[in-house]
């Protein structure tokens, strides 16, 4: 197991890395999805006794990423937000500062279902129902497109694997002939167990460490 391991995708050299990011070298832009901005700060306002700081922390994860590949580009796909901050959440404060400190950073966004909630808030990236790169579209939600390899998020993809008696259940990157799923970026969020495929591949996301899943 490695932290990176390349791979080819739509006959494009690409990367990926076991903080749940893909690195696509010649446009020098980062992709992540489902961010979840926020979520955590939603569930302590229900009640929930859930910890904070995980808008921090996934901000200096990515800023650790930004600065590893020395990306000129980030593009989240979808779901940069979990709900609609409220005035005094620490994200309103904590987003601008980042924007700021990676002002060489351009940073856009494909619109997530949960990001309509926060229709009309100005949080300072540009938003897009979709986006081209290179042989990719890039959407939130897993929909093939002719003429294109989809990198998407949405699903939260994860596997379980049962080996000698234990199990282990992680993040996956799944990834397919012509469509292509991110785990999910934020550490507040859930997944889901995807299918077995044939013609799919996955890498497993393990503390960190990238694990290609033989078959």
């Amino acid at each position: 197991m490695s932290r990176r391991l390349d791979w080819t995708l739509a006959g494009a050299e690409v990367v990926l890395h076991g903080d749940k990011a893909l690195f696509y070298p010649a446009e020098s832009t980062l992709l992540v999805a489902d961010t979840h901005f926020g979520k955590a700060a939603l569930m302590r306002r229900r009640g929930l006794a859930v910890p904070s700081g995980q808008s921090r922390d996934d901000l200096q994860r990515l800023s650790r990423l930004v600065e590893e590949f020395g990306a000129q580009r980030l593009v989240v796909l979808g779901d940069v937000l979990h709900h609609r901050p409220m005035a005094g959440e620490p994200f309103l404060q904590q987003f601008p500062a980042w924007l700021a400190k990676h002002a060489q950073l351009s940073v856009e966004a494909v619109i997530g279902n949960h990001d309509r909630h926060a229709a009309g808030l100005d949080i300072g990236i540009q938003w897009y129902p979709h986006l081209d790169l290179g042989p990719f579209r890039l959407c939130h939600e897993p929909m093939p497109v002719a003429g294109k390899h989809v990198l998407a998020g949405h699903i939260h993809p994860a596997m379980q694997l049962t080996v000698a008696g234990d199990r282990l259940r992680a993040p996956i990157f799944w990834l397919r002939r012509q469509l292509s799923v991110l785990p999910s970026f934020g550490a507040f969020t859930g997944g889901w167990n995807v299918p077995a495929e044939p013609d799919a591949q996955a890498v497993m996301v393990v503390e960190g460490h990238l694990f290609a899943v033989p078959g």
